[in-house]
Order: C-alpha cells, then structure tokens, then sequence
C-alpha cells in the first residue's frame, strides 16, 4: 500500500533514515568529532557565549571577533548532535578571517520542533547584536539545514544561507517512522516547511546536495531550488554524510562556495 508518492511504508522510512545510502555514515560521523577535537588542539578552546536561559542554549565562536561571521547549525535527525563535533570547517573560515560559529540548541523529543526553530532564531538575533558584522552567513546540514530555512522564515538577521541535504517540506516525515518522536501534525507540517513559505526568504540562498543521497532528499533539495530559483549545487560522488564534510577542505566546491557566500 503506498503511503507517500510510490513509497509504501518500508519504502517512505527508508528514504527518510539517511544511513540506508551511506554505509559510511558512521565513520564520517565520528570523523567530525575528531577533526573538532584537531581545530580545539590546534586553535585553543572557543569562546563560549550563552544565547538563552537553559545550559543548551550557547554558541562556540572560533576565531576571535571579526566584522565577517558564519554559523553552523548542525543535523542530527532533530536528535543526535551538538555544538562541540561542529567544529571541522572552521580553519576554513578562520583562514580568511571569518569567526565560525557553532550552535548549540536542545534536541527531540526533551523540547518540541517549535522550541528548536524559535532556539535557532534567537540565536542567530544574538549573534546579530552581539557582533554586528558586516556580513552574517548562515550554514546548515540536514535537519540544521531544515532549522535554518525555517530560521530564514522568521528573521531578517542573516545576510545569506548556504542549505545542504535538507529537508525543507515535513509531509513525508509525519508519514515516515521519524515522526514517532518528531511528533508532527497537519498544523506542524504546515507551518514549519518552509518551502511552504519560500516568498518570505528575501535573502540569497544556495541549496547544495550530495549526488548520492537518497531520492527523497534529492528531490528535497532539488524542489527547494527551484521554488527559491536557484540553482542546485550537488556534491559529485558524495552520500548525505560526506558532502558537508567537504567544508573542511578549502578546495572542495562546497567551501568554495561558502567561501564566496562570506565573501
């Protein structure tokens, strides 16, 4: 029986648990701890700034102050992850100059999907009156890079985004197995897609994907890009888990771009 498109209900959670395309994922996962903890070795301790009232409420600045800053929100599938394995791209924003922030933000199901989106928000408001920078970019990965467009929705703080391997419409996601602790409803669904509300992004957006990520998230990505009229930037060979890794290497197309976007 088909629950979503052509997927019945084996077909819809496989699409959306991203480790079914990237055997790898694992590894990779634990790379970008271990390159965090290279960037701490090698730079020092960030400077840790509270945002919020509760202890997840904080950013990790990388780099000292400077007029140019990119934050990184980090994926998870909403409930894994956190500020301290988000480090790995940031030498390559520092090499230019450019403070790197990693976010920290409370993860599914201790807080609701709202309480992550309006936590992502004011973080970014902060870092906005607290730097003042001439240039703010924001990046996100997976469920980060669904965070931030919805972030995008709501706040006018950022100069420009960089999405990669989002998920940017949640219909697919209440019907698959994520949402027994996503917890999504029609209301939830409608409000917090945001290619759903794609006319309230007044900011340059570039929308990146791996060439080997799962349809759904291909399609996802490819779908956002096109309603934002945009072009697609996909990762050539790289699974979910792999292109955001490539951040940490200046020369890939990825940094590249982010590069520019900072610029």
């Amino acid at each position: 029986m088909k629950v979503f498109r052509d997927y019945d209900q084996a077909g819809l959670d496989r699409q959306y648990e991203q480790r079914s395309f990237a055997p790898n994922a694992d590894e990779i996962i634990k790379r970008y701890g271990t390159m965090s903890d290279a960037v701490r070795a090698k730079l020092g301790e960030p400077e840790t700034l509270a945002y919020g009232p509760t202890a997840v409420e904080a950013l990790d600045v990388y780099g000292g102050r400077h007029d140019k800053v990119v934050a990184f929100v980090h994926g998870g599938a909403w409930a894994r992850m956190g500020k301290r394995p988000s480090a790995f791209a940031a030498e390559t924003f520092l090499n230019v100059g450019t403070t790197y922030v990693a976010l920290g933000f409370g993860l599914l199901p201790s807080i609701t999907l709202p309480e992550m989106v309006g936590q992502v928000c004011r973080s970014l408001e902060f870092l906005r009156e607290e730097f003042k920078p001439k240039k703010f970019v924001l990046i996100g990965h997976s469920s980060g890079a669904h965070l931030s467009a919805c972030a995008l929705t709501r706040v006018s703080c950022v100069d420009a985004a960089l999405l990669v391997s989002g998920v940017y419409d949640l219909a697919p996601v209440r019907l698959s197995s994520r949402n027994t602790y996503v917890r999504l409803d029609e209301r939830l669904v409608q409000d917090y897609s945001p290619i759903r509300h794609a006319e309230r992004i007044a900011k340059p957006v570039t929308v990146a994907c791996g060439e080997m990520e799962g349809p759904e998230f291909f399609r996802q990505s490819q779908e956002f890009a096109e309603k934002l009229s945009t072009p697609l930037l996909v990762g050539k060979g790289l699974n979910h888990f792999e292109m955001v890794e490539t951040l940490a290497d200046r020369r890939s197309e990825l940094a590249r771009s982010a590069l520019e976007t900072a610029a």
